[in-house]
């Protein structure tokens, strides 16, 4: 794709709205005021977000540029910032309500409640860097910016259990990023001399441009490093071991964002090496370690799902089943697998916001997140969380009419048409077991008898709007996937592909 050298309008404003709403969070006086601000800021990402869509489809799928290249936008791009969009704004809408009450009950702090919405438009921020940073150092910057971002926001209750989640995520993330600048050094050392005697560039789009002429060892050590960097910041088997306990520990509009597109984002990383990867070595090489890392995910989160007892513990293991399955799908490497994987991150960001959302109403509701101690019969206490988590379960579950049954479908189709018939079958044993381990353990939760000693519950209009409107949306494009998306994936499944 040729670069344009800059954008039509300012699409940098995509990084400085959330960056300046949470530097202004900082001198707010006010709870309105701030949370004012996060709606308004990540409403206003939407909006630019797809005005950047636009402006790529207009240049026919050319990748624009700014400030000399060091922000670069293509299909690929455009895609991963409409769904940290999404996310963040049907989180902002959430966290209203959900803090409020922690601040009544005192389970926060007004110092943690400032904390938190200073925290998450930066935490924005560097997920946005990471889709639109052209150089690969940058790129590596804001991943570690998002996880300095996170990491605070898992400790936030200041729990013992809360602040051993967030060391155990700051020893394996650290590590993992570690890697993954090993991985980004070794990347770079390949392309030099081989530009003239001139110093090689450090953006991506310069380094793909000459991926032929890299060295070969060097760049398939890169892969390696970056795989188990990125893989252990995406969640993946067996670098996933902090995933369970920051989701479980977080405030539940931050595990949202972590499991909706925190994952995605360094999978995106990831996926930018494996296309530069592919391109220099014009093997299968980086394929086959996402094929069988995506697999190994895959079978080992169905066990945990099954005999797992606390809520959000299964939510996070069910993340790393949805992880694998875009990893393999990604490495497959055929057109219908590639574009599954993509209709998949979109699928499952609009899904997962929801189940952590319900599961933050249970627990507010009844101080646990332990299948035994919520008990059953929650459909009578809670009707409309209980309704809205049945949806999402439903949908998360891979079963019609939601877009996570075609995106699997898709997959499946493709890995059937192509030379990976093999990996269906292990594909569609760990969806049952998912599947059954899933809807197993939330049927015990939502049906039943009530044990009748909590009066029905009160839900706000925000709420349900933060709820619902993801599902919507799901829905929505799951039975319409209007052209100009449809056009912007497959410019996208072209560039993962190695396509022109």
């Amino acid at each position: 794709h040729r670069d344009l050298h800059s954008f039509p309008t300012r699409r940098s404003s995509d990084l400085c709205v959330p960056f300046v709403v949470g530097l202004l969070c900082l001198f707010a006086r006010s709870h309105a005021l701030m949370e004012a601000l996060n709606i308004a800021g990540f409403a206003s990402v939407l909006i630019l977000g797809v005005k950047l869509f636009k402006t790529v489809l207009t240049n026919n799928g050319n990748a624009v540029t700014q400030w000399n290249e060091f922000l670069r936008a293509d299909a690929l791009s455009a895609w991963m910032v409409l769904l940290i969009a999404i996310v963040s704004l049907a989180t902002s809408l959430y966290a209203v309500r959900y803090f409020r009450r922690d601040l009544a009950n005192g389970t926060v702090t007004e110092r943690r409640f400032r904390e938190y919405y200073v925290l998450t438009p930066l935490f924005a921020t560097g997920m946005l860097l990471v889709v639109l940073a052209n150089n690969l150092g940058v790129m590596w910057i804001a991943v570690e910016a998002t996880a300095l971002s996170s990491v605070l926001l898992v400790a936030l209750y200041n729990r013992k259990t809360s602040l051993e989640a967030a060391w155990k995520y700051v020893m394996l993330g650290g590590v993992g990023l570690v890697l993954a600048l090993f991985g980004t050094i070794f990347t770079y050392a390949a392309a030099i001399g081989k530009t003239g005697g001139e110093m090689p560039s450090f953006n991506w789009s310069r380094l793909l441009a000459m991926a032929p002429q890299l060295d070969h060892h060097l760049i398939t050590l890169a892969f390696i490093f970056v795989l188990v960097g990125y893989g252990t910041k995406a969640g993946l088997a067996p670098m996933h071991t902090w995933l369970p306990d920051a989701h479980s520990e977080a405030p539940s509009p931050t595990s949202a964002m972590l499991s909706g597109v925190s994952l995605k984002i360094a999978v995106y990383a990831l996926v930018r090496f494996h296309i530069l990867t592919t391109a220099c070595l014009h093997s299968s090489f980086s394929s086959n370690l996402l094929i069988g890392f995506g697999l190994f995910s895959m079978l080992l989160a169905g066990p945990f799902i099954l005999v797992q007892q606390n809520l959000k513990r299964m939510l996070a293991y069910s993340s790393l089943e949805h992880v694998g399955l875009i990893f393999v799908a990604v490495g497959m490497n055929a057109p219908l697998t590639v574009f599954g994987a993509l209709l998949h991150m979109g699928y499952h960001a609009l899904t997962k916001p929801v189940l952590f959302f319900a599961a933050g109403n249970i627990h507010q509701r009844f101080h646990t997140l332990d299948f035994q101690r919520i008990g059953s019969g929650l459909v009578r206490t809670m009707p409309v969380t209980a309704l809205l988590l049945g949806l999402a379960t439903v949908a998360v579950s891979g079963l019609p009419p939601f877009g996570l049954f075609v995106s699997e479908l898709t997959v499946l189709a493709g890995s059937f048409t192509s030379n990976y018939a093999w990996a269906s079958v292990v594909i569609l044993i760990s969806l049952i077991v998912v599947f059954c381990g899933v809807l197993n353990k939330m049927a015990g939760l939502l049906l039943g008898p009530s044990n009748g000693a909590h009066a029905r519950e009160t839900i706000s209009l925000s709420n349900i709007a933060a709820m619902s409107l993801p599902l919507g949306t799901l829905l929505v494009f799951t039975v319409w996937l209007p052209d100009c998306l449809r056009q912007l994936m497959e410019l996208a499944v072209n560039i993962i592909r190695g396509l022109p």
